[in-house]
């Protein structure tokens, strides 16, 4: 339910007219299928924390994101503007990447995740 909410708002193209994502700074894994998510800002960073066990273990939207239920494959996430999962066994941007837009991560976070106040913060959890 939660992908189909995406896929929806996704598919509005007047939403995505004149409107430019900063991306995705950093990513960090933090245990089971939680992820801390610095976003850039004008001026500032936001800082979120988001589950990804709800959307890629409980909906299985299937194809890439299969290979994601598993942790160790999980834990090699990058923030690089997008989400990226680079190939596990060389590391490399290849065709085993997998890779989700910052605008879709944006919106997973602000409606699902715990933003966290401050930098300090999430240095702290």
């Amino acid at each position: 339910m939660k992908w189909e909410e995406w896929y929806k708002l996704a598919r509005n193209e007047a939403l995505w007219q004149n409107r430019e994502e900063k991306g995705l700074l950093k990513a960090e894994y933090v245990n089971d299928y939680i992820l801390r998510l610095w976003f850039e800002e004008n001026l500032d960073v936001s800082i979120y924390e988001l589950d990804f066990y709800p959307l890629i273990v409980e909906e299985s939207p299937g194809g890439v994101f299969s290979s994601l239920k598993n942790k160790g494959r999980f834990r090699l996430v990058e923030g690089d503007y997008a989400l990226v999962w680079p190939n596990p066994e060389t590391g490399a941007y290849d065709g085993q990447t997998i890779d989700i837009a910052p605008e879709c991560i944006r919106f997973f976070c602000e409606k699902y995740g715990k933003k966290l106040d401050t930098p300090e913060k999430a240095m702290a959890a």
